[in-house]
């Protein structure tokens, strides 16, 4: 065996927590910006009266209304819609356990899959996947299909590979979480994604025909 020369290379220059954020915001529309588009989500997810999270996120999102492709709001509205939907469903959804999903995904911050290594929109189905399932740091079982849950869609997201896009990972999300909650005995209605982005114009990184959810991987 040939050992190779190691090449040290510079240690980079931390920064600060307040930089960070400032970065992280200027990627992903943060800030007091981030947070108007959030709370105007937010209201709009609670009027939704289908069983359909991907047909509901399509619409509150779309492109006639100016909101821009990326940001921390999708950190809420995937986790919002599930239960909103399963609520619509008939399952014993209260507002207070909605409102609880709301705040936690408030708390991630933007930029979270690339400083974090925690795409935003997959903590968020996480986290209506751990209020059905009643997980806690100490609830053994529950706490133990939370992180597989968590761990399953990363490496699909993983899978999927190329640029950032959030809406490929609420996609995936919203897919992943559906069969999750289903698991369980939470049913959601079965919607097509292949294919389905209808925002793909918008996203300078667009992976094209790579990503399953390009509107060529229909035909």
């Amino acid at each position: 065996m040939t050992v190779r020369p190691r090449r040290i290379k510079k240690r980079p220059t931390r920064i600060s927590y307040e930089e960070f954020r400032t970065a992280a915001e200027a990627g992903c529309c943060g800030g007091a910006a981030g947070e108007m588009v959030t709370e105007l989500a937010v209201l709009a997810a609670r009027q939704v009266t289908g069983t359909g999270p991907v047909a509901a996120i399509n619409q509150l999102l779309s492109r006639h209304d100016g909101t821009p492709v990326h940001g921390v709001w999708h950190h809420v509205l995937v986790g919002e819609l599930l239960l909103t939907c399963l609520r619509n469903a008939g399952y014993p959804v209260s507002e207070e356990l909605i409102d609880e999903v709301i705040d936690r995904g408030r708390q991630i911050p933007g930029g979270a899959c690339g400083f974090l290594g925690t795409c935003g929109a997959l903590a968020s189905a996480a986290s209506a996947y751990a209020v059905v399932l009643g997980a806690t740091p100490v609830a053994g079982e529950a706490r133990e299909r939370l992180l597989a849950f968590q761990a399953a869609m990363q490496a699909r997201l993983v899978q999927i590979g190329g640029s950032r896009c959030c809406k490929k990972s609420a996609y995936l999300a919203l897919e992943m979480g559906r069969e999750a909650l289903a698991e369980v005995g939470f049913e959601l209605p079965r919607e097509e994604l292949t294919g389905q982005c209808r925002f793909f114009a918008e996203n300078e990184t667009c992976d094209g025909p790579e990503c399953p959810y390009f509107p060529t991987r229909a035909r």
